[in-house]
């Protein structure tokens, strides 16, 4: 065989070797893609906390006591809301208000034209809900080894994290690699930090609103507006206005202010002026690119989904006008 030949030949067993093994190590992590991912997320989160622990105490201490941090005011919080989310969502078709409320809304001359069956679409959503417990339940364990990973792949994130930064940095190929990398942090900080804080504000507003005008499904709600404030000019008034709506058909003037005084706390304390104090001209994001980054990320990657869906989207965009402009 000549010498030429021998190069080729080797030259394409070795591409051919190096896309099998990439192939096979995506089999093998792929289950472990999102609980990867979320690992990322966490640690981007906590980073700030671990490195003013690590000025004073060792690495490895630092990120234990980051990931107990997350535990108590990530993991337990999520799991009792999730719960109680459940809960409410199980005693939502059952509860004698919604059906009368369905009902009345159903004498509507609107909706007899369009002869729409609301009691039928609440009762399908419903079912469709608990379809999607009963299959989480039966992958407990598969959740249970899920968040192992996603706790040890923080603690590794956040040890490693300089390390991994420069070897990250070695693979962008263009030559302004430190304004693309500061472009890049910006608009993660904006969404992790910023629309994070802004979600979380108002979840915890609403569920306090909710719960003392005495609404019995206030976590849904809340939950609900929490999404929400993703989306700017829609926020928390989607959710809210209905309710007041509500009240305001069923004569029920108290709980109407009520909701009025929370209206403007959430819109218009948290979601527009707080809004722009802390995130200033980072929050110019595309809000369909948000809408459809939330929406698909929630359902490829589950419960961090509506931060790493518009993430990959808006690092998507900049990557290709970056390869347009070079």
């Amino acid at each position: 065989m000549r010498k030429g030949s021998k190069k080729e030949l080797q030259k394409y067993l070795f591409w051919s070797i190096s896309i099998i093994l990439i192939f096979l190590s995506y089999l093998v992590i792929k289950k472990f893609i999102i609980p990867l991912l979320s690992a990322f997320i966490l640690a981007y989160l906590i980073k700030p906390i671990y490195k003013k622990l690590n000025l004073k105490i060792n690495s490895t201490l630092s990120a234990l006591i980051c990931i107990a941090i997350i535990i108590l005011i990530v993991i337990i919080p999520l799991i009792i809301l999730g719960t109680s989310a459940i809960t409410q969502t199980a005693s939502f078709a059952e509860d004698v208000n919604v059906k009368e409320l369905f009902e009345s809304i159903k004498t509507l001359p609107i909706i007899e034209r369009i002869n729409l069956d609301l009691t039928n679409i609440a009762n399908s959503t419903v079912s469709l809900f608990a379809k999607l417990i009963t299959q989480t339940l039966a992958h407990i364990p598969s959740l249970i080894l899920g968040l192992v990973i996603t706790l040890l792949g923080t603690f590794y994130i956040l040890t490693k994290w300089e390390t991994l930064a420069k070897e990250l940095k070695k693979y962008i190929p263009f030559s302004k690699k430190d304004k693309i990398i500061k472009e890049l942090k910006t608009t993660t900080n904006s969404i992790i930090y910023g629309l994070l804080l802004i979600a979380s504000l108002e979840l915890i507003v609403a569920a306090i609103g909710f719960y003392l005008l005495g609404i019995k499904f206030y976590i849904i709600l809340s939950a609900l507006i929490f999404f929400m404030a993703f989306f700017p000019g829609l926020g928390p008034t989607i959710i809210w206005a209905p309710i007041l709506v509500y009240f305001i058909i069923t004569k029920n003037i108290p709980q109407a202010i009520g909701t009025i005084v929370l209206g403007i706390i959430l819109s218009g304390g948290i979601d527009l002026i707080l809004r722009g104090k802390i995130m200033g001209s980072t929050a110019k994001i595309n809000p369909l690119i948000m809408l459809v980054g939330i929406v698909g990320g929630i359902s490829v990657f589950g419960i961090f989904g509506f931060i790493i869906g518009p993430l990959i989207l808006v690092y998507s965009i900049k990557l290709i006008d970056e390869i347009i402009k070079n």
